[in-house]
């Protein structure tokens, strides 16, 4: 694990109670496994069509949510974090769901505990990308695992949408489109306590076209591209309205 994902993965560790707190008041974790819709867009479940009985992997599953929903749709789900703290709340919740699942802490650029050609289909997305040094790898482990013929789709949040000051009001750029990182933060205010600068992380933004050109190197065919919602996040402090809220790409493996 390099240096990056290993400080990332130490502040999702750090952080992940509080996140966790913030799923718990929400709920929605109770109710996705019977209701896919709230996780899952119609898009996607257009694309992953009747996942009954297929096996898929979840990488960077985070919340676990689209790891519940795939479940509650009768699909068996193997989901991936760099949290073990992150699995462990979504491994007790599914125990309480009555869910079958497996949960694998990996770094998604190494997922070597997998052979290949595992699985009919990978999901991954929301925010995984921007924690990632390296697309091309993480996609081509997803690739790798896949059967051919599987499918491999991603939800990712907009690339549009990560390169504007937070907080600024007009919109004012604080870094170039072009700018792929990393770009150093701190979480340590995430957490009571963590003294200023303790907790290190680090984010990399990706353009449409990385996320495209990856996903063939992963020797996937590209069966859609669409580009998903134009509001505003409940966590957004920006005016980012009208700017694509997702991208979706999806694929097959030759």
């Amino acid at each position: 694990m390099n240096k990056y994902h290993e400080a990332n993965r130490k502040g999702w560790d750090a952080v992940s109670p509080i996140w966790q707190a913030g799923i718990e008041q929400h709920g929605v974790w109770h109710r996705c496994h019977r209701e896919p819709e709230l996780v899952l867009r119609p898009e996607e479940r257009r694309y992953l069509g009747d996942v009954a009985g297929q096996e898929i992997c979840v990488l960077g599953s985070g919340d676990n949510l689209v790891v519940f929903a795939l479940a509650g749709l009768g699909a068996r789900v193997t989901s991936v974090d760099i949290s073990q703290v992150q699995l462990d709340t979504a491994a007790r919740r599914a125990r309480e769901l009555d869910l079958d699942v497996r949960f694998l802490r990996a770094d998604v650029t190494d997922l070597s505990a997998i052979p290949d050609a595992s699985f009919d289909g990978v999901y991954t997305g929301g925010h995984v990308a921007v924690w990632v040094s390296d697309l091309r790898r993480y996609y081509a482990e997803a690739g790798r695992i896949l059967r051919p013929g599987g499918l491999f789709m991603v939800n990712e949040y907009h690339p549009f949408r990560r390169i504007w000051r937070w907080g600024a009001t007009p919109l004012e750029l604080e870094a170039s489109y072009f700018v792929r990182g990393p770009f150093q933060t701190d979480r340590s205010d995430e957490v009571d306590g963590a003294a200023p600068g303790s907790i290190p992380s680090y984010e990399f933004h990706w353009t449409v076209s990385d996320y495209v050109s990856a996903m063939l190197a992963a020797g996937c065919r590209i069966l859609a591209l669409e580009e998903m919602g134009d509001g505003l996040e409940e966590w957004e402090n920006a005016p980012l309205e009208g700017l694509p809220l997702c991208l979706l790409l999806v694929g097959r493996k030759e």
